[in-house]
């Protein structure tokens, strides 16, 4: 008994997908409209990866997957091996992560020196996605060296790293600061709470262009911005990590695109870059 497997395909001229099969060689073993935009399609669990492949980056979008037959009983076989292979492989992700740098938060009445922070902790070895150092004495001297800062901590809990900064005149540190664009892209949102608004709202931008300035007289800038930006790039493993490592990387990816290539996975959506002055 030949083993078969019924596919939900959805997208505008969903029966065309069979003709798409066909000529790529898969046998359609039978096809039955769905609802106005979906099809159900029979094709032989042999062929299961190769339907994916050919319909992977199409216009079309495979919802479910339903065994039948002889089919059914492999597919929960699969279904428990792979239970425990995700279980086995989120365990380990899990110990792996816990020993990197995931996120850099900055924390404090100086926490706009985070660009400046930034910096010393790239040359104190700390990087994204790098292991955290053993300690952070010789990166704590560097900012307690930045103007009016008169207390630093630095501490890492679950791969976030959290920098306190206090200084010991905030007002005076902070006047004139503007808020400025870390990606090139469009912007999607934009809070000013105080300072002079220099982009408006779908207005396209580059990384360092000033988005908020500030008002006459040297005002404190207080405001927020959302930049979306393209983001493409390939990775050298699996669809699942790579889309993952793309996740953590841009911490929001939307209309998130894998698409394999000779030496992995290429990921592409848009990125959303979050910036703030004294406004968390």
């Amino acid at each position: 008994m030949q083993r078969s497997v019924h596919i939900l395909i959805e997208g505008l001229s969903a029966f065309r997908a069979a003709d798409k099969l066909r000529n790529a060689g898969i046998t359609v073993l039978s096809l039955k409209k769905q609802q106005k935009n979906a099809v159900i399609a029979e094709v032989a669990s042999k062929d299961l990866e190769k339907v994916f492949a050919i319909l992977r980056g199409s216009c079309y979008n495979i919802k479910k997957i339903r065994f039948h037959g002889l089919s059914k009983a492999w597919k929960m076989f699969c279904l428990r091996a792979g239970l425990l292979a995700g279980a086995l492989i989120g365990v380990a992700a899990v110990c792996f992560f816990q020993t990197r740098v995931l996120r850099v938060e900055f924390t404090g009445s100086g926490a706009y020196y985070a660009g400046e922070v930034r910096e010393i902790l790239l040359r104190g070895g700390v990087k994204r996605f790098g292991p955290c150092p053993e300690g952070y004495a010789a990166v704590e001297a560097e900012i307690l060296s930045l103007p009016r800062v008169s207390f630093c901590s630095v501490r890492e809990d679950g791969g976030i790293l959290t920098v306190e900064i206090q200084v010991s005149d905030d007002a005076a540190a902070i006047a004139g600061r503007p808020l400025t664009a870390d990606a090139d892209g469009i912007v999607e949102e934009l809070t000013v709470i105080r300072g002079t608004a220099a982009v408006s709202v779908g207005d396209s931008v580059h990384a360092g262009d000033t988005l908020v300035d500030s008002s006459v007289g040297g005002a404190i800038v207080i405001a927020r911005a959302l930049v979306a930006y393209p983001f493409s790039r390939e990775y050298e493993t699996n669809e699942e990590e790579a889309r993952a490592q793309a996740l953590l990387e841009c911490g929001t990816l939307r209309e998130i695109n894998a698409q394999k290539t000779d030496r992995g996975w290429l990921i592409t959506g848009t990125g959303v870059s979050s910036v703030s002055v004294n406004l968390d």
